[in-house]
C-alpha cells in the first residue's frame, strides 16, 4: 500500500481530518510553527510528496503504527517512482549501455548481451531503439541462446517493445525455459518489492517461505502485474500471485 494511502486510511480510523492531523504532529513534535499544515499532510496522502523520516518517526507516534511499516512504504514508493520515469529521463540514465546494446543487436552480435544481466532501465530504451531486425536477433536468440544471460536480455527487452508485440512469445519463453524464467523472476522480485538479489531469488524460488510477508509482496505484484510496458513482468507477476494466494490474509495453508 502506498504511504499516503496508509497515512489517510490511518488517519480515517481516527476520524481525524487533515487539520486535526497536523495539529496532532505539531503537538508530538512539540514544534507548532514547523510542523505540516493541511496542505502538507494533503500532498503526502495524494502521494505528491512522501514524508521524511523525521515526520515519519511522528506520523507512527500519533498514527499508532510501527516506524519500521512506514518507512518501508515510505522506501517503496521511493523506488517505484524510479520505476515509472519517462523514457526521456531513463535514456539519461541509462542512453550510453542502451546505445551500445541497440548496436550489437543490430549487427546480430550477441556477446554484449550474454555478459551480465541488464536492468530494467536499460532495456526499456534498449527496446525503444530497437527495429524490425533487432526483434529478429532477439527472438532467435531468446529461444536458442547458447547461455541463459542472453536468453533472458534478449527475453527483457522483447518484452518491453513499444506495442508489447512480443507479449505472447515472452510468455510462452517464460513458461517452458525454467532458467530463463528464475533470472527474470528474480529481477522482477528485486525490483519490484525492494530487496537484494539473493533474497529475491530465494523469494521467487520458495514464496511459502515469506508467507509471513505474503500480503506485502501480493501488494507489490499486483501492481506490477498491471505493468503496460513489461510484458515478461506481467507474466511473472501473475505468477507469483498464484503462488502467494493461499497464504494472503492468514497463514500459509
Amino acid at each position: 500500500m502506498p504511504i499516503g494511502q496508509l497515512i489517510r486510511d490511518l488517519r480515517l480510523l481516527k476520524h481525524w481530518t487533515q487539520v486535526q492531523l497536523a495539529e496532532q504532529l505539531a503537538i508530538c513534535a512539540g514544534e507548532p510553527a514547523g510542523a505540516p499544515d493541511r496542505d502538507a499532510v494533503k500532498r503526502w496522502e495524494t502521494g505528491k510528496v512522501i514524508p521524511g523520516k523525521y515526520w515519519i518517526g511522528h506520523l507512527s507516534r500519533v498514527l499508532v503504527v510501527p516506524v519500521a511499516q512506514l518507512e518501508e512504504e515510505a522506501r517503496l514508493d521511493r523506488v517505484n517512482r524510479r520505476g515509472f520515469l519517462g523514457l526521456s529521463a531513463l535514456t539519461v540514465t541509462h542512453g550510453a549501455l542502451a546505445t551500445e546494446m541497440a548496436a550489437s543487436i543490430a549487427g546480430s552480435d550477441p556477446v554484449p548481451l550474454a555478459r551480465v544481466q541488464t536492468t530494467h532501465g536499460a532495456d526499456i530504451v534498449t527496446a525503444s531503439m530497437a527495429d524490425k531486425a533487432s526483434t529478429v536477433h532477439l527472438r532467435r536468440w531468446m529461444l536458442d541462446g547458447d547461455v541463459p544471460i542472453l536468453r533472458v536480455n534478449a527475453a527483457g527487452i522483447l518484452a518491453k517493445l513499444p506495442g508489447q508485440g512480443q507479449a505472447d512469445q515472452v510468455a510462452r519463453v517464460l513458461a517452458h525455459d525454467e532458467e530463463v524464467r528464475h533470472l527474470y523472476m528474480t529481477a522482477v522480485t528485486s525490483r519490484v518489492c525492494a530487496v537484494d538479489w539473493t533474497t529475491a531469488g530465494r523469494i521467487a524460488s520458495q514464496p511459502a517461505t515469506y508467507g509471513h510477508r505474503a500480503d506485502f509482496l501480493a501488494t507489490r505484484f499486483a501492481r506490477e502485474a498491471l505493468n503496460p510496458r513489461d510484458s515478461g513482468a506481467r507474466w511473472c507477476s501473475s505468477v507469483m500471485l498464484r503462488e502467494l494466494s493461499p497464504m494472503i490474509g492468514g497463514s500459509p495453508a
